[in-house]
């Protein structure tokens, strides 16, 4: 039975493998990049959150944002 990318990308919450199950990613890292492309919101959300500091480093969004960095963006703008 061939695989239905877009039935497999419905059997998970997680936004990152969504993107690599219904193929709008080929790789990890490129998943994590769109995801991190459009997760402002979520970002926000959390910081206006009652989560400590701890709590916050410890949040899978916001250790994906560090992991990723600003790095290539910073260097895009020079």
């Amino acid at each position: 039975m061939p695989l239905d990318y877009e039935e497999a990308g419905r059997l998970t919450n997680d936004p990152v493998s969504r993107l690599l199950l219904t193929g709008q990613a080929q790789t990890l890292r490129e998943a994590e990049e769109l995801y991190l492309d459009n997760c402002l919101p979520e970002v926000i959300q959390l910081l206006e959150s009652p989560l400590s500091d701890e709590e916050l480093a410890r949040h899978p969004l916001m250790v994906m944002l560090r992991a990723h960095g600003s790095r290539s963006w910073e260097e895009a703008t020079e």
